[in-house]
């Protein structure tokens, strides 16, 4: 199942509910800790408590209640930014380093590269109209969950979360996810707003995993490198955005990529869209 987790203490979340609900036939099957289980097609959605960040685990939970393995946990959520700039986001998730937001220290998720990436190009095509940004976030925070997880965000301050426009452009491209089979890259360098790896996303045939901003590339020891390629379903190709990024840091991380089996990728090697 693709199992959407909505939270009550998010109102943008709420708001993707209500959007989602609106589209499809949704039937009431079974119940999850204390709230309906909404199921159409292969999807299934629950509601839980707490702020996403706080649901450890809530994958096997919800496994383990409806008797079905979880292919991959959408969560639909708000996003908070200083900059206040209307952006639709996707990213993964996990920590490089520490967890400061949930989830566990240098430990990344599993993520979902054609399912997440399929979902920012419906995203971009679906908010065609709104005056809002779309694009990938790099990996972080939490929660912690065993099964490929991605997030899906309206941001980015509270007045925006209950936008119905935005919400129904994000229920829209969840319900229309398709796993193309497009070769699967990791991502390095840049700002946490990867606009680079957004436009190689939209422009070309590629899948992204994990992505790894400025910031973090000083974690990027070779035990996480192994974690951002296995998370992102044994992917061997790392794509550099050099010009976003240092160049000695640029050259030792290529090495180091190369010398855990992770060959760079330049977005000429990719077939275009």
């Amino acid at each position: 199942m693709k199992l959407i987790v909505t939270s009550a203490e998010d109102n943008a979340s709420m708001n993707i509910r209500a959007r989602l609900l609106e589209r499809g036939a949704w039937i009431e099957n079974g119940v999850f800790e204390n709230q309906p289980v909404l199921m159409t097609g292969d999807f299934v959605m629950v509601q839980v408590s707490k702020i996403h960040l706080e649901e450890d685990l809530v994958d096997e939970r919800a496994a383990h209640a409806l008797g079905e393995p979880v292919e991959v946990v959408i969560f639909a959520s708000r996003h908070r930014s200083e900059k206040r700039i209307p952006t639709l986001t996707v990213h993964p998730i996990g920590n490089y380093s520490s967890a400061d937001f949930g989830g566990k220290p240098g430990t990344l998720c599993p993520t979902a590269p054609n399912l997440m990436t399929s979902a920012l190009r419906n995203l971009s095509r679906n908010a065609e109209g709104l005056d809002w940004d779309v694009s990938f976030e790099t990996t972080h925070h939490g929660p912690l969950v065993n099964s490929p997880a991605f997030y899906i965000e309206i941001g980015s301050y509270e007045e925006l979360w209950d936008r119905k426009d935005a919400a129904e452009a994000i229920a829209k491209s969840i319900l229309e996810i398709k796993d193309e089979g497009n070769p699967v890259v990791v991502c390095v360098g840049g700002g946490h707003y990867a606009p680079r790896f957004t436009e190689v996303a939209l422009k070309r045939k590629v899948a992204i995993g994990h992505m790894a901003a400025n910031y973090a590339l000083e974690t990027l020891s070779s035990e996480i490198i192994l974690q951002m390629s296995a998370k992102s379903g044994g992917a061997n190709k790392v794509y550099f955005h050099r010009k976003g990024m240092p160049k000695p840091a640029y050259r030792g991380l290529r090495e180091r990529f190369a010398s855990c089996g992770i060959a760079e990728i330049s977005s000429e090697d990719l077939e275009q869209r």
